[in-house]
């Protein structure tokens, strides 16, 4: 597999957030998604991509004779030292197809996300609920993560994710897992009675997740998480939109904020904040 391994420590190199391996005609594409958007490296054939696939799906613990229904994994490769999520699911012509996510964990402090780090903890000084939004790949977990970091110092933070992305050991990280019947919104329960000052909320999409955790942010805790939205102003829309009281959302959102990746020398986050002050 030294081929493979070969594109995926290029993949460590270009600080890229997914590997695509995509069937076509003739082959399997192989496409890296890094901080300035999509490279294309070169092809493979049908016979190497699947190899790729079955060496990826057997090593994560997946089931290699299955090649239709969505199957997930997880492999660090030992020479590669970066944790991979792994997913396949067949297309719509029943060829195989597979993204494997590198978990690159939580990045120090520079002096591009220093700034920014230092803008949000102004912001939850206050405590309330922080909802960042962005397109995939833009970071809002990652600094999420370097936002918690930052306050693990002297607070206790606990994680609810789907799954977990980046292991931190300076928290308690909780993963969902419905058939447990672990789901977002029972793990949101279970956290709570762990006394946590700072909760990080994977995501947010559904009802019981979004006015769990609008009510936690109005009882004491803070509250941080990723919502699906345009902007930073439609969060608060967004949170109604799943079924959350407009006065809930009112009280419980702190800031939401908006993130994008530049590239100008180097890739960093950028982001664009909207606080908003509950009425006393």
């Amino acid at each position: 597999m030294d081929d493979l391994m070969a594109v995926l420590r290029a993949a460590v190199a270009a600080r890229a957030s997914d590997l695509y391996l995509l069937p076509q005609a003739a082959g399997y594409a192989v496409i890296l998604r890094v901080p300035t958007g999509l490279a294309p490296l070169p092809a493979v054939s049908l016979a190497v991509g699947r190899r790729w696939l079955n060496y990826l799906k057997y090593q994560g613990g997946m089931n290699v004779t299955e090649h239709r229904r969505v199957q997930l994994g997880a492999y660090t490769p030992p020479s590669l030292g970066v944790p991979l999520r792994l997913s396949t699911v067949a297309d719509h012509s029943g060829a195989e197809t597979l993204v494997a996510r590198l978990m690159h964990g939580v990045p120090p402090l520079d002096e591009w996300t220093t700034p920014v780090i230092t803008q949000l903890m102004a912001v939850v000084a206050s405590r309330g609920l922080l909802a960042l939004c962005g397109p995939t790949g833009s970071g809002k977990t990652t600094l999420l993560y370097q936002l918690a970091t930052a306050l693990a110092a002297d607070q206790i933070v606990m994680t609810v994710e789907d799954p977990v992305e980046i292991v931190q050991p300076q928290f308690l990280q909780l993963q969902v897992n419905p058939e447990a019947a672990m789901s977002y919104a029972a793990l949101l329960k279970a956290a709570l009675r762990h006394r946590p000052d700072v909760l990080l909320i994977g995501e947010i999409r559904d009802h019981e997740t979004a006015q769990q955790a609008c009510e936690a942010a109005i009882s004491g805790h803070l509250v941080l998480t990723t919502v699906h939205a345009r902007s930073a102003a439609l969060v608060a829309m967004r949170l109604q939109g799943l079924g959350v009281a407009p006065a809930l959302v009112t009280a419980a959102l702190t800031a939401s904020g908006a993130v994008h990746l530049v590239h100008t020398p180097v890739t960093h986050p950028v982001l664009t904040l909207v606080t908003a002050v509950a009425d006393a």
